[in-house]
């Protein structure tokens, strides 16, 4: 095991850009100035004035935070890169990529950490900003076994907050113990992609020996140790099914009780006489389908229950007793989850799930997985499912598949980050997404590929448009002026380098496509050329010539041309 004395530590990491620090029992004991400006102190003074590594940690975390430690000072030697997320003096949060260490120190073991600052977010931060203080519960698991609960979650298991819940985070202990293997496997399938997860409902078992029911949903994530995990949200609906039992054991006998009931629940429950006229009904279910439901309660609304009657009319005359309904739009503009019971003698009951939140937030799931968070335009992920979609649909019209790409790689980028700091960097990054997103047309493609790197998908596009397309996009990109830090205007400036192609149906063999990875690497490889050509310019590349001609004579050279080059 490594033995380190302050003034080694010093020597090594003291000036250093690079993020250290040394600590026992979450408690820093020595950090330099980098690690304390990147948790938004002036110095490492400052930041040993209080240094105590909790209150840097989000309080979903502690205790993985806690257990990791105890985990490394029982071994040795180094343990590993991990990227977390970390809150400042201020509370704003900061991304990192760090390292552990378990090491020798002055007077007994000690941790030594590692820490740089990266530009991208992960799904624990999105998940806890997010849901963390939204109504509807939220578990990440894998093998049923918690990573994340927020407060939500843990209520409707019994805990006072996710972190006494997280003390004992064994999800199965809640699931009846017929189920289990059967809930192992369920879940393990979606983890493997295997099985997308279906709307359920279903009962737990608290530590108390108490039961609550849940309506359940299941999807597949990305966690942010980059392995999959299981994201579940639950909704209690004790309330109603305890209601719609009694409505089935007894009738007539608590029809008055079960009209109070009803008006207590907070999801949306009616029930309908035989000739399907509204009975009894609470304030939610008055919210969502009256026509005018300001007079409630001085007097009963009129209600639009056209829709609810034909689903039940479908039910009985497939010879069902109930139905489910997801995703129904109800006469006040709400996404609702409906779920009908046909009752002994006639009528139904019926109970509706508001579900607008719940799917904006999924929306808003699907929005982060495919989008570069700092710049706003789409990732990888999310243009090579764009570009897959508009592939599609140009075949099912028997239309030709042909476009133009062009990849942008922003020329001496590290030097604006060393010179003016990646915050600057980061205004950089963000200005040119923006300048490209405004030069294009609306079904144009914008994406960061990664780093200073961008490309442009130009739908049918021929070699000549793209070519004009990207002398323009570098003339604008030349023409970005920013502000330092420090407020001198129109010091910061940038110029790109661009390699030019074209894909799809460009041969005269229309078996012969050019795939979008295909002209990616072609792309790839013209802006190669351009950048050792001596950068800020165009270089195109003929996708169906061999790859060593790339035809350069015809590429503009923004700097020529009066751009200002670097």
């Amino acid at each position: 095991m490594a033995r380190f004395e302050q003034k080694e530590i010093d020597r090594l990491y003291g000036q250093s850009t690079v993020g250290v620090i040394i600590h026992r029992d979450l408690v820093v004991l020595y950090a330099n100035d980098a690690y304390a400006r990147m948790m938004g102190c002036r110095d490492a003074a400052e930041f040993m004035a209080a240094p105590d590594l909790v209150r840097y940690i989000p309080p979903a975390f502690h205790l993985e935070a806690l257990r990791l430690y105890k985990q490394f000072m029982e071994a040795t030697g180094f343990h590993g890169w991990k990227k977390v997320y970390n809150l400042r003096q201020d509370g704003s949060p900061v991304w990192l990529e760090i390292s552990d260490e378990t090491i020798e120190w002055e007077d007994g073991r000690a941790l030594l950490t590692t820490a740089q600052m990266i530009e991208n977010g992960t799904t624990a931060m999105q998940v806890d900003h997010m849901l963390g203080r939204s109504f509807i519960g939220v578990a990440v698991h894998r093998d049923m076994q918690a990573l994340y609960v927020n407060d939500a979650f843990a209520c409707v298991m019994g805990a006072q907050s996710a972190s006494d819940f997280m003390k004992k985070p064994d999800l199965l202990r809640f699931v009846d113990v017929a189920n289990r293997d059967k809930t192992l496997a369920d879940s393990e399938k979606i983890l493997q992609g295997v099985v997308g997860g279906e709307r359920r409902r279903e009962c737990r078992f608290l530590d108390d020996g108490s039961e609550v029911w849940c309506d359940l949903t299941d999807e597949r994530i990305l966690w942010h140790d980059g392995r999959p995990a299981v994201l579940t949200t639950a909704h209690d609906v004790r309330e109603e099914v305890r209601m719609n039992n009694m409505l089935v054991r007894n009738r007539n006998s608590l029809e008055n009780a079960v009209a109070e009931v009803i008006r207590m629940v907070p999801t949306a429950v009616a029930m309908f006489d035989e000739e399907l006229h509204v009975l009894h009904f609470n304030r939610e279910f008055a919210r969502l389908f009256a026509q005018n439901p300001g007079v409630y309660p001085a007097a009963t609304p009129e209600f639009d229950v056209s829709g609810l009657r034909a689903i039940y009319r479908d039910m009985v005359r497939a010879g069902h007793d109930h139905a489910d309904r997801n995703g129904v739009m109800s006469p006040s503009a709400r996404l609702t989850d409906i779920r009908i019971n046909r009752l002994q003698g006639g009528g139904m009951m019926v109970s509706a799930l508001d579900v607008t939140d719940h799917k904006e937030v999924e929306k808003q799931l699907a929005v982060l997985a495919s989008t570069d968070p700092l710049t706003e335009v789409l990732n990888r992920r999310g243009f090579e499912g764009a570009v897959s979609r508009l592939h599609d649909i140009r075949r099912l019209r028997n239309k030709t598949w042909h476009y133009g790409i062009a990849v942008l790689d922003l020329d001496y980028f590290k030097l604006v980050n060393d010179r003016f700091g990646h915050a600057c960097g980061d205004r950089v990054l963000q200005e040119v997404a923006a300048v490209l997103r405004g030069a294009l047309r609306d079904d144009d493609l914008v994406v960061r590929l990664g780093g200073e790197e961008f490309a442009v998908f130009l739908p049918s596009a021929t070699a000549k448009i793209t070519q004009s397309i990207a002398e323009r996009l570098a003339g604008m990109i030349n023409d970005i002026r920013l502000s330092d830090d420090e407020g001198n205007f129109g010091v910061v400036k940038i110029t790109a380098s661009i390699g030019v192609t074209i894909g799809g149906d460009v041969c005269d063999d229309p078996k012969s496509e050019i795939d979008l990875p295909t002209a990616l690497l072609v792309a790839d490889r013209a802006l190669y050329q351009a950048k050792q050509a001596g950068r800020n310019r165009i270089v195109y590349a003929d996708p169906t010539l061999p790859a060593a001609m790339v035809l350069s004579d015809e590429a503009a050279n923004p700097a020529d041309e009066g751009g200002d080059g670097e």
